[in-house]
């Protein structure tokens, strides 16, 4: 069997204009980045939510996030940080829905209040693997909350989830990458919920 690899300019062909993604209908998922360290890892995060066209990106705590109309931070701050998460967003950071709140606690009780599902991405005693929580509880509109690379999700955080999982760990490594990590739960719930 021959294979062609597909070119850039066919690729760019199939994916949506810009200019009309903001009318393209979002899928029900949040993604909280609760306290990320990584500038890069913020950028994936933007490029991964952007590819599975999810509804909105929060970036909460001392998480780093791009430049914004009404920004106090210092220039070189805000400078620093809008440079190295779009190197790696690529493109992703202005068609990203996304928003920066210092208080991911009261953000998480007000998504819970509105009806979304809340699920904590966390190794833990009573963490369930992503691949066996029943597809029943990832119940449209949800919110996958991340936390920092080394401390994972706060504890108050996690006592609000409606459901804690993990990704199996074959390796040496205690963890994967946070970023990583999500893209493997955003797909695998974008596949339960018939979205791919």
């Amino acid at each position: 069997m021959v294979v062609r690899k597909k070119t850039t300019p066919e690729l760019k062909s199939e994916r949506i204009p810009i200019d009309e993604l903001q009318d393209v209908k979002r899928t029900p998922i949040s993604v909280i980045a609760d306290n990320i360290r990584s500038l890069d890892n913020v950028g994936l995060l933007f490029r991964l939510c952007d590819l599975a066209r999810v509804e909105k990106l929060y970036l909460t705590g001392y998480t780093g996030y791009p430049k914004q109309t009404e920004d106090s931070r210092p220039k070189t701050i805000k400078e620093r940080h809008s440079r190295r998460i779009e190197k790696t967003a690529v493109y992703a950071v202005p068609v990203q829905p996304w928003e920066y709140t210092l208080d991911a606690i009261s953000l998480v009780k007000s998504l819970k209040e509105a009806g979304q599902t809340i699920i904590a991405l966390e190794q833990t005693d009573k963490s369930v693997p992503y691949h066996k929580l029943a597809p029943s509880n990832y119940l449209l509109p949800l919110t996958i909350v991340l936390g920092h690379e080394r401390h994972g999700v706060r504890q108050e955080l996690l006592e609000l989830a409606d459901h804690v999982i993990d990704i199996p760990v074959l390796g040496s490594g205690n963890s994967h990458n946070v970023a990583t990590a999500c893209g493997i739960v955003l797909y695998h719930i974008l596949e339960k919920t018939g979205r791919i």
